[in-house]
């Protein structure tokens, strides 16, 4: 945002002052939060201690007419009480102005499930705001966290209800370009990702259908939100080497669950 405004030093003050509004539960997380945001000279005047869900929160942040929402919720570890990740979705898009943004991280289960309390917030979803995009994301993205799971961004924009014949984008976006590297985590060692990140905004921007890597398409909240369900594969890129590393991974397979010698048996009887 502030590269945006071009040194523009009241338009930067006003970013800081005025157009960066946060929510953290945690007191010890909140306070870390801020004690950050201050050291970066950041502004934090707009950053609440609370639950975004209390009407009180809600209400506030609503105040300051936000255009765009950006989250990574937290991820459930216990299905049956923890908050769903789609909650956390429509609470966004809820405090955003008509016609705003909200962009959100979210586990891949939850753009594929097609049945039970998923499916009823997929459903309430589209029933007010738009579905443009999902992007599936690199499977190790959150290798060195607690995390671990494999996840995929959702772009919505408020108040906008879902068109019945509206095609949403889908990005098979898994190779970023980053490698892993011991004390550093996933890290740009081949200065990859700037073009990756090009064709990425270029595939998005202009809806662009590519076998293999983007599709576009019709859905509805009973299907599956994710690209690998509907993109074409792009046989062009086959080689020899990814069939040897398919047979290769299947052996190994067989070995680490003691299958080889069971299928032996069963060949020599």
């Amino acid at each position: 945002m502030i590269a945006d405004a071009k040194g523009d030093e009241k338009k930067i003050k006003e970013i800081k002052s005025k157009q960066l509004i946060g929510t953290e539960y945690q007191s010890h997380i909140f306070a870390l939060a801020v004690s950050n945001m201050y050291i970066h000279q950041d502004g934090k005047t707009n950053i609440m201690n609370g639950s975004c869900f209390d009407e009180e929160i809600i209400q506030e942040v609503k105040s300051k007419k936000p255009t765009v929402g950006f989250l990574n919720p937290p991820y459930k570890s216990n299905k049956k009480t923890d908050t769903d990740e789609l909650e956390f979705i429509l609470n966004n898009l809820d405090c955003l102005v008509d016609g705003g943004t909200c962009v959100a991280i979210v586990p891949m289960q939850s753009a594929l499930a097609t049945s039970g309390k998923v499916l009823e917030l997929k459903n309430k979803i589209l029933e007010k705001h738009t579905l443009q995009a999902v992007l599936s994301m690199p499977d190790e993205l959150f290798f060195n966290s607690k995390v671990g799971v494999v996840s995929c961004i959702m772009v919505f924009t408020a108040h906008k209800p879902h068109p019945n014949h509206k095609e949403t984008y889908f990005g098979y976006y898994k190779e970023d370009g980053f490698v892993k590297r011991k004390n550093k985590g996933r890290i740009d060692a081949y200065g990859r990702w700037p073009e990756i990140k090009e064709k990425w905004l270029s595939n998005f921007i202009n809806r662009k259908n590519e076998p293999g890597f983007s599709v576009t398409q019709i859905v509805t909240a009973d299907m599956e939100w994710a690209a690998e369900a509907y993109m074409e594969t792009n046989y062009s890129s086959l080689n020899n080497e990814n069939f040897k590393d398919t047979i290769l991974n299947y052996v190994t397979f067989l070995h680490n669950n003691k299958l080889i010698n069971k299928k032996q048996e069963n060949d020599n009887e």
